[in-house]
């Protein structure tokens, strides 16, 4: 199962070989499955105990070598899958899917393996997306790093020259793998007419020139390039190579598409600053999936989301794609473009007078609610059961600027709101009474109860690595979870394309994660009004109804 090289000269499915030395950047594999050819399976016995199909699949799962069935969980694909929250969200409203995540930090794969996923961890410019056990690939999702999108970050991504080539690239997606089509095939096979069937300098003495003859046909011109060659040309216009992984979200789709998957969704989530800042990258991905010359699919759609507003006790803004192969999506709604791309680029008309040059069309969205009343707001104190009276320190204790009274450089906040988005730094939060000096509180975060902020169950399975001896991983699990896919959000951009309805069990959830049958007393802290009746899961009852505790790092289940 290797590219194909210049061994042979190279034919076309009718046998026409090409001129001139192309050959179609295709796959090479004799059409091997399980079924029909494995007499291990044939006997009875599990793709798993079977080393055949092992092989065959590697490093998918094994099973993944017999064909896709009808009534079968579908298969997706999740690219950089992180430790887990987008996948933590799916399985709130589909238990039924059959997902592979690809990540590439170690202690993010163990933690989304220890949360029972299969995890192939690898960097994803190390995996071929035209692997044959990938051929009944049904869902893809990417949440690429948004480190040189992030204000936060050094921003090498805002660079608009690197974005402008960075788009020409991408815009080259569809003919690169095998969509682009055109009036004319018969130059690969030394005709007279080119792309767009227009006779090419030098051939007007052919005897087709002016007509059409045996090999002069229109179609889609056969892939060219191939993933490792269009991942080195996006990688050399970028000062970051982590902002070429862009390009990953159309290199997988398309070449899943071109080895025959049936692919009917793609998602993405990627940092706000995605929409905000480099618009014109977010443009060259939905041109790609919805053009005539590209994928042409029904739907493809950008938004910035909050989970906040889906149930988080956090802030959590992130840009949205979601994109469907045959008919809208569920929750689909169309807007204002004009509006929208108003509201969206206000900085860039201050700055500049009009919108930016390249921007995706933002006349539809995903509106998961319908109508329906917002999920409750929950604040940080009703969400680790504090006093709504406290506050938070997340930079210890500083002087006080004597002009305003307040410490200086921020990092404190009360605990009676929605929490700000959780950073890695969080791990050093103390929470104080407000009648308690700034940096002096003596009660601390958990890692878990960081967890519960973002939106993961009290009793997801953080896992570190220990690099050396006697390393706790706390700020690597709290970067873990501050990096992570919001299930809140997962859940209601799952739903969207598979699945049931988010509304009934993403609000069971929150209800039971943040205990929101409690009632205050008057101290201030929650009161918690068991309803057994409501939920019917008593283990998962007792875990989340555990007393919050500072939880060290090395008893999160670290790995050896």
């Amino acid at each position: 199962m290797d590219e194909v090289h210049d061994t042979a000269a190279a034919t076309d499915e009718d046998g026409r070989p090409y001129a001139n030395g192309f050959k179609p950047a295709v796959y090479e594999w004799d059409g091997w499955t399980c079924e029909g050819n494995c007499t291990v399976c044939e006997s009875g016995a599990d793709c798993a105990d079977c080393r055949a199909c092992t092989d065959f699949a590697f490093p998918y799962p094994p099973h993944w070598a017999r064909t896709w069935q009808e009534g079968e969980p579908e298969r997706g694909v999740e690219a950089f899958g992180g430790p887990g929250g987008m996948a933590a969200g799916r399985e709130l409203v589909d238990d039924s899917g059959d997902w592979v995540l690809i990540e590439q930090n170690r202690d993010a794969a163990a933690t989304a393996r220890a949360a029972g996923h299969w995890v192939v961890e690898a960097d994803i410019r190390t995996l071929d997306p035209r692997h044959p056990a990938l051929r009944c690939t049904r869902r893809f999702h990417g949440s690429p790093p948004c480190q040189t999108l992030s204000g936060a970050g050094k921003r090498s991504a805002w660079d608009a020259d690197e974005v402008a080539q960075l788009q020409e690239i991408m815009w080259q997606a569809s003919e690169a793998f095998g969509f682009l089509e055109v009036d004319d095939l018969c130059s690969l096979y030394g005709g007279p007419h080119g792309y767009y069937g227009e006779v090419l300098d030098g051939m007007e003495d052919h005897p087709d020139a002016d007509g059409r003859g045996e090999f002069c046909s229109g179609g889609h011109l056969p892939p060219c390039m191939t993933p490792a060659a269009f991942r080195e040309w996006a990688a050399s216009v970028v000062s970051d190579e982590r902002t070429a992984l862009m390009a990953e979200m159309l290199i997988w789709p398309m070449c899943l598409v071109q080895i025959g998957a049936p692919l009917v969704s793609i998602t993405m989530e990627q940092s706000a600053n995605l929409l905000r800042q480099t618009p014109a990258l977010a443009e060259a991905i939905q041109s790609e999936i919805t053009s005539v010359e590209g994928f042409g699919w029904a739907w493809c759609s950008w938004q910035i989301a909050d989970a906040a507003d889906f149930g988080a006790a956090t802030h959590r803004e992130r840009a949205w794609m979601v994109a469907t192969r045959y008919k809208q999506p569920r929750y689909a709604d169309h807007v204002d473009g004009q509006a929208a791309a108003r509201e969206m680029f206000a900085h860039v008309i201050k700055k500049t007078g009009k919108l930016p040059d390249w921007m995706p069309e933002l006349d539809r969205r995903i509106e998961p609610y319908q109508g329906r009343p917002a999920l409750p707001v929950v604040t940080v104190a009703e969400a680790l059961n504090l006093p709504a009276t406290w506050w938070a320190d997340t930079r210890g204790k500083r002087k006080v600027n004597p002009k305003t009274g307040k410490p200086r450089g921020g990092g404190s906040f009360p605990l009676n709101r929605v929490g700000m988005c959780v950073t890695a730094p969080w791990y050093g939060i103390r929470f104080r009474p407000a009648d308690v000096p700034q940096g002096e509180g003596t009660t601390t975060v958990s890692l878990p109860d960081l967890g519960v902020l973002v939106g993961f169950r009290r009793d997801y399975p953080w896992t570190y690595i220990p690099a050396r001896v006697g390393a706790e991983g706390k700020r690597n699990i709290a970067q873990m979870i501050a990096d992570a896919v919001s299930p809140f959000m997962g859940a209601a951009i799952s739903a969207a394309v598979q699945g049931e309805d988010w509304y009934k069990p993403v609000s069971g959830y929150q209800a039971t994660l943040y205990r929101l049958h409690r009632k205050a007393e008057p101290n201030g802290r929650p009161k918690v009004e068991v309803q057994l009746t409501l939920f019917g899961n008593q283990t998962l009852l007792r875990t989340l109804f555990a007393p919050r505790t500072a939880t060290p790092a090395a008893d999160l289940k670290p790995a050896v």
